[in-house]
Order: C-alpha cells, then sequence, then structure tokens
C-alpha cells in the first residue's frame, strides 16, 4: 500500500505549531491531543520546517525546573525560546509514493510516533501515526478470527 492511499483511508493530523510558538503553547498542543508524541513546526504557507519529539519537549520543561541542571539540561533552557530554536530542523518525512512498509519501518527505526506525508515542496499533506495503524491492524485480526 502507498502512503498516499493509507492517508486517504485514515486521515490524521499532524500535531502543529507556528515558528514563533513558545515552549508553553508548544506543550498545551501537545497535551490537548491524546496520544500524540510528535510536534511539527509548519510555516504560514503550509511548509514543514522542524520536528521536535516528546522527550525533546520533557528535557526543555524540566531544564526550567531542575535545581541542578546538568549540561545538557543548562542548553536546552539556553535553547528554551520559540519553536523555531528548539526544532530539529532535519528529521525524517514520508512522500505520498512511498509504500507504508517503508515508512513503518523508518518510524521505527527513529522513534517517531507520528510522521508527516509532505509533497515536493515541503507541504503538509498529512501523517501517518503508528496507533492509527495498530488499530487498522487489530480490527483486521478480529475479523480474521470472526
Amino acid at each position: 500500500m502507498k502512503v498516499s492511499e493509507w492517508i486517504a483511508e485514515n486521515p490524521g493530523a499532524a500535531t502543529i505549531v507556528a515558528p514563533d510558538a513558545s515552549l508553553a503553547a508548544i506543550i498545551e498542543e501537545l497535551l490537548s491531543r491524546p496520544g500524540a508524541r510528535d510536534v511539527y513546526v509548519v510555516t504560514e504557507e503550509g511548509r514543514v520546517i522542524g520536528h521536535l519529539s516528546h522527550k525533546r519537549l520533557i528535557r526543555s520543561v524540566l531544564a526550567e525546573h531542575h535545581p541542578r541542571p546538568t549540561r545538557r539540561q543548562l542548553m536546552e533552557k539556553i535553547a528554551g525560546g520559540p519553536a523555531r530554536e528548539l526544532m530539529n530542523a532535519h528529521f525524517p518525512t514520508a512522500s505520498p509514493d512511498e509504500k507504508l512498509d517503508n515508512v513503518l519501518h523508518r518510524q521505527l527505526e527513529h522513534d517517531i510516533e507520528d510522521m508527516v506525508v509532505i509533497d515536493s515542496n515541503g507541504a503538509l499533506l498529512g501523517a501517518v501515526s503508528l496507533t492509527a495503524v495498530l488499530k487498522v491492524l487489530r480490527e483486521a485480526n478480529r475479523q480474521t478470527r470472526e
């Protein structure tokens, strides 16, 4: 199955924020979406320019509250600005023409729950969620047993 077929049958929105979103706004957006673990930074034009992992966000929050920060936490605290300063600009993405199996392997390899699908211009088309794939597989398994 191609990724384009998957997102047509299982439309799922990625968790997104603007480049100037504060850490508090990013955390609020993440917590408002049950099961979300990845946040993508998207420009007004709809281009995906960065990724924030759940772990990265937690490190940033802990850096603000830890009484004796580690060197890494100090760096996170220094970088505690808007999304464009916190994000990772190099992150795996999927294209609509890829095989879904290949994308799932990359998600597991990079520990990404929701991988964005983008077109050749970097515009957001959708997302492949490991949880959604698991639910579809579970349902198919139930139907096979009945």
